[in-house]
């Protein structure tokens, strides 16, 4: 598998070739840059077909290890599960679940006492606190295609991410390709080693004028 394939909008697919979706983010591992799962955007139609069968209850990202990639192409990215196996063991991107109520003061009796046991009595749900957890490690992050690019100094912004290029060998991120400019638009490619961070979707740089005019335009071959 080329790693340079993994192209944003990309239909996904099956094992046994059912399209579940297209590819909608990178996760990255934020210390040492490292492709660890790809983001399947299953939306609510796939090729004119509905969902299977209870699946309109499906998030509609779906995050997936990179090692479920068998094979990717410039046109499409397959997958060693099953079509019912994507539906029933692929994680949600956004996930809720259930947090324990803490105990106020421990060994005397409280309100919060109270409430563990009321949740405890059979058929009674109790008053759980509902909290929403991201589905991956703490120290991922993702970059989704269009994610703005900002320059540190002078504050501004340049561009929007168009791909994201990887070393084949390591899985790491070698390059951003960045669109710029609004009507003449241009894709140039720019370095890991500009990118101060990655936070909230947003790609931030530190560059000078001059390197950043002197960014190479991205081609077929890059």
């Amino acid at each position: 598998m080329n790693l340079e394939d993994l192209r944003i909008g990309t239909d996904v697919v099956s094992q046994e070739g059912h399209k579940l979706g297209t590819l909608s983010k990178f996760v990255i591992r934020e210390d040492g840059l490292q492709l660890t799962h790809i983001v399947v955007d299953t939306g609510i139609l796939r090729s004119g077909e509905p969902l299977w069968k209870g699946g309109w209850g499906l998030s509609h990202d779906r995050v997936l290890p990179l090692g479920a990639v068998t094979a990717a192409t410039s046109e499409r990215i397959t997958l060693s599960m099953l079509a019912d196996d994507f539906r029933d063991h692929s994680v949600d991107y956004e996930q809720e679940y259930f947090a324990n109520i803490p105990d106020a003061e421990r060994g005397s009796l409280d309100v919060s006492d109270l409430a563990r046991i009321s949740a405890s009595l059979p058929g009674e749900p109790g008053p759980y606190i509902m909290l929403e957890q991201r589905s991956i490690a703490p120290g991922d992050v993702e970059i989704p295609k269009d994610a703005p690019v900002w320059r540190l100094n002078p504050h501004e912004k340049v561009g929007e991410v168009e791909r994201v290029l990887f070393d084949t060998a390591t899985g790491t991120v070698q390059d951003l390709v960045i669109k710029r400019g609004h009507f003449f638009s241009k894709e140039v490619v720019l370095p890991v080693r500009l990118i101060v961070e990655v936070v909230a979707g947003i790609v931030r740089i530190d560059v000078d004028s001059d390197t950043l005019k002197g960014l190479p335009e991205y081609g077929p071959a890059d």
